[in-house]
């Protein structure tokens, strides 16, 4: 079926009598076949339902697993097998010369196979194709995809190219109802090259429909070194404000995006035409989302390929070699529950998340419910092991042994403090002797008597009694060997675990980096500053402006360049410590 219309759906009227021809066994088989396909991208999607996976077999070679997808067209493409393909032998590999980065796309594709004899053939030929093969078409492509469609194939809102230049492209969407009051989802797309730099990026504008502190929509990323990813997403969770039934623009004066990466900063502002519907309840917002839930929708996209993965490209000695391989970069995957889902069966997705907590807070569980989507997360934090510190001392005990014959007698001290209070206590002893070198031993002294020893300590073993409650101890000894003199120097080593929070507290080190730590800003212009508190609960910070005439921060981080050009630098003060804070260096051009 590489006919991929749908429509209209005709179906043969049998009769006796009736004189069937080519045009009637064709309407059998486009009727079924049109059925299931409208029912495939209707009920299922489009997208890889299983396997399909790419990997690198070696520099120049891809392996594509066995699975099966569903194009836009409702088509089932079917790989039966593991491919194993040098770059060489993939349709497209001539326009690779001089690209960085490639898409490795799949496509339906079908073949007529096994030529027959054609008797009164109407198209004057002698010979016709017996059968039709369904199959696939792989191929690579340099261009990168057009953004708004596949975006919008994959449910998106608002979808909107916000930068494309520098190797960087930024596609932003969001949802285009809510409830009022509650949560609702905006995110951006980036796509990048593999070893380009980290990424910064700020979108920030005035917003009359989102809960915020100063009635602004600010959204902040920045990429981690560590990171390395080519294609993905990130999402933010807004409120919206507790209004209903209007229909208001999200950016209604535009928004400024500032975007950095390595030295390069971009700043403009954007006519960002995004369109939010406020819906008073739950049942406004359902209502609104079946009278949008029509064919069109689910029909959009039937050009688009699936692009099963995105390859780094490397050429070098007029070769092409393999980089990093991104499976499925922009998400198309079938899941189980998507029929459930799009028929509005009674399913929620539920998702977590764990938070490492220091040893003294309390555990804690946060849950966030989004109506929309039907959808619960749960924030766990866990405390992790408690940590230990201890208090020591050491010292000395002299046990005195009466004359005569002391071989296999026992000798004791009287009680004494070991220095560190009340409390369970662990005791170390050794015993002093004197040979070639002063020495303390330690356990065992039967360890050191053979011939290959420089060493021959006395055997005396040694034991210790603690007294929690008094915060004394009693030493005892038991000599198996004879030992000159009528004296033997026990040295104790004695430690206590203690639970002293706040004194571990007051040994932990704050520190306040700000991001970014460099900005270049034209007169006049604003930008959001953000300050990342380690060593304390206390995540807050007290902005201020050191320069005189280098403009205004809020406590939000929210800075006001001046009208005149310089250097002014930025500091953010913890407020946990005060003897903490970091600096950003703005330059105003």
């Amino acid at each position: 079926m590489k006919d991929a219309s749908f429509f209209p759906m005709e179906r043969n009227r049998y009769f006796y009598g009736k004189l069937l021809t080519v045009r009637d066994f064709e309407a059998e088989q486009n009727y079924m076949g049109a059925k299931r396909r409208l029912l495939n991208r209707v009920v299922s999607g489009a997208g890889v339902v299983c396997g399909l996976g790419v990997a690198r077999s070696d520099d120049t070679t891809l392996l594509i697993n066995s699975g099966m997808a569903l194009d836009y067209a409702g088509r089932e493409i079917v790989v039966e097998e593991l491919l194993v393909r040098r770059l060489e032998m993939i349709e497209g590999y001539e326009t690779l010369q001089g690209a960085k980065d490639a898409y490795l796309c799949l496509r339906y594709d079908e073949t007529q196979i096994e030529p027959v004899n054609a008797v009164g053939s109407d198209t004057g030929t002698t010979s016709q194709y017996n059968m039709v093969r369904e199959g696939y078409r792989l191929f690579f492509s340099t261009e990168p995809p057009e953004y708004r469609g596949l975006l919008e194939a994959l449910g998106k809102e608002n979808v909107k190219v916000l930068y494309a230049a520098n190797g960087l492209t930024l596609v932003f969407y969001a949802d285009a109802a809510a409830c009022a009051g509650s949560e609702f989802t905006v995110g951006v797309l980036l796509v990048k090259g593999e070893n380009a730099p980290p990424v910064h990026f700020t979108l920030e504008g005035e917003s009359s429909v989102v809960e915020s502190e100063n009635g602004r929509i600010c959204l902040v990323y920045s990429e981690s070194p560590e990171e390395k990813r080519s294609v993905f997403q990130t999402v933010f969770h807004l409120k919206a404000q507790n209004l209903s039934d209007m229909v208001t623009p999200l950016f209604p004066n535009g928004a400024e995006l500032t975007v950095e990466m390595g030295g390069h900063t971009y700043k403009n502002i954007l006519d960002l035409e995004a369109q939010l519907t406020l819906c008073a309840d739950q049942v406004n917002y359902q209502a609104l989302m079946d009278r949008k839930d029509d064919l069109a929708k689910h029909l959009s996209g039937r050009e688009l390929p699936i692009y099963l993965a995105r390859l780094e490209l490397i050429e070098a000695a007029d070769r092409i070699f393999l980089g990093a391989v991104t499976n499925l970069p922009f998400g198309q995957r079938l899941h189980r529950d998507f029929a459930a889902q799009t028929a509005g069966a009674d399913h929620m997705e539920v998702t977590t998340s764990v938070e490492a907590l220091e040893f003294w807070q309390k555990p804690d569980v946060r849950a966030t419910y989004r109506q929309d989507s039907n959808a619960l997360h749960l924030a766990f934090g866990i405390p992790s092991p408690e940590v230990y510190d201890y208090s020591t001392n050491h010292g000395t005990v002299d046990i005195t042994m009466p004359g005569g014959i002391k071989v296999n007698h026992r000798y004791y001290s009287e009680e004494i403090p070991h220095g560190l209070g009340p409390g369970n206590v662990e005791v170390r002893l050794a015993v002093e002797f004197l040979d070639v070198d002063e020495a303390h031993l330690f356990g065992n002294s039967e360890v050191f008597r053979n011939k290959n020893s420089q060493v021959t300590p006395p055997w005396v073993e040694t034991a210790a009694v603690v007294y929690p409650s008094r915060g004394t101890m009693r030493i005892g000894i038991w000599l198996h060997d004879n030992v000159e003199g009528n004296r033997i120097r026990i040295h104790y080593y004695a430690q206590k675990p203690e639970r002293d929070t706040r004194r571990m507290l007051e040994n932990r080190q704050v520190s306040v980096r700000i991001i970014p730590e460099v900005s270049r800003l034209g007169k006049r212009e604003q930008m959001r500053f953000r300050a990342v508190v380690q060593g304390s609960e206390d995540k807050n910070v007290t902005w201020a402006v050191k320069d005189e005439g280098g403009g205004a921060i809020d406590q939000n981080g929210i800075y006001q360049a001046p009208e005149t050009a310089g250097t002014y630098e930025i500091t953010a003060t913890s407020t946990a410590d005060g003897n903490v804070s970091a600096s950003a260096y703005v330059i105003v051009e």
